[in-house]
């Protein structure tokens, strides 16, 4: 068997999805800064800080009034393509990226850029056609990977351990066109594979679907599971890990080649919490380790590769609960640590 390299001391900690629902950027410092993985965290009650805006504003001639636009001219187009500098967002489109670093030293931190899949899904020509293209995939890839670069330089002085997650809400809208072929050549595996190469060196690779992951399949190859081994952050609330053998199976191999796991099993909403969030938390980590016990993963190998976290963004959560999440982060491991110990 092969050792897991995922690092022992993260295990349990709380895994930080990115966008909060605050109105100022400043706010979430009073809790992102002192947990145990602080994170680059967005603000989309701000305009320019959607997920998509946020990156495209880099790019001559996108446009965002209503349906994000872009229409790249030849040379816009060679420019990101051809050329590998790094690039960095203004502070006005990623306000943490800047707020988190004054005078502040992290030994982990997590940064957050958009897959480009869902760059590519969520942007149109002036035609009102979508951008979802081999030539357009091309494009988006490497604007991601030199945006990805650069927010690692950009920290890099004064973090001694990167994660790095790109966030791909919209993969499986890209595979169904990509299936319909509405896509041109563009296959599953070149998109997976691609996205598997973005990552700077030297970062602890993560990654981000919130949508039904137990479905990313084709063909006998699990999207998620047969790609490269990094920490995938699923969720759990929405989706049970009620699997059947096959997909077990490829978990555990997954966990044994270093991969990962942040285990969305905290609601991201109000509604979701009767009582205290550590309530919640203990019911929901018994009742998903269970599930993934009784479906055949090994929970020795999902204990010593798992982080905690909500089931996805906290945009739509109230100020008062998102604290209350942060601040209660330091108990997770010990959590989760005991609601492993009862299935062993």
């Amino acid at each position: 068997m092969v050792p897991i390299d995922f690092p022992e001391d993260l295990v349990g900690q709380f895994f930080g999805v990115g966008s909060v629902g605050e109105d100022n950027p400043h706010t979430p410092l009073q809790y992102i800064q002192d947990i145990y993985v602080p994170y680059a965290y967005q603000i989309p009650n701000l305009h320019e800080e959607d997920m998509i805006r946020q990156f495209g504003s880099l790019v001559e001639g996108f446009e965002d009034d209503g349906n994000f636009i872009l229409d790249a001219d030849i040379h816009t187009y060679r420019e990101i393509t051809e050329e590998d500098d790094p690039l960095l967002p203004e502070k006005k489109y990623f306000h943490s990226m800047y707020l988190l670093f004054e005078e502040q030293k992290y030994r982990y931190f997590k940064m957050q850029t958009t897959a480009p899949a869902t760059m590519c899904f969520s942007t149109r020509g002036s035609d009102g056609k979508q951008l979802v293209s081999p030539q357009m995939f091309r494009f988006y890839s490497s604007l991601m990977k030199r945006i990805a670069q650069g927010l690692a330089d950009h920290i890099a002085p004064s973090v001694q351990n990167t994660i790095h997650c790109q966030d791909d809400p919209s993969l499986g809208y890209f595979i169904e066109l990509v299936d319909s072929g509405q896509a041109g050549n563009l296959t599953v595996k070149h998109v997976v594979q691609s996205t598997d190469n973005l990552f700077p060196d030297e970062v602890i690779p993560a990654y981000h679907y919130c949508d039904d992951w137990r479905d990313l399949e084709r063909d006998g190859w699990y999207i998620l599971w047969d790609s490269r081994p990094k920490m995938i952050h699923i969720d759990l609330v929405s989706y049970n890990p009620i699997l059947e053998s096959e997909q077990s199976e490829k978990m555990n191999q997954f966990f044994e080649k270093g991969g990962g796991l942040a285990l969305g099993v905290l609601p991201n909403v109000d509604d979701g919490f009767p009582d205290a969030v550590i309530n919640v938390l203990k019911r929901n980590l018994d009742s998903t380790i269970v599930h993934f016990a009784k479906s055949g993963v090994s929970i020795e190998l999902l204990g010593k590769a798992s982080m905690v976290s909500t089931q996805c963004g906290l945009s739509r959560a109230s100020s008062k609960l998102i604290k209350e999440i942060h601040t209660s982060s330091h108990k997770f491991p010990e959590i989760f640590m005991e609601a492993i110990s009862k299935k062993l």
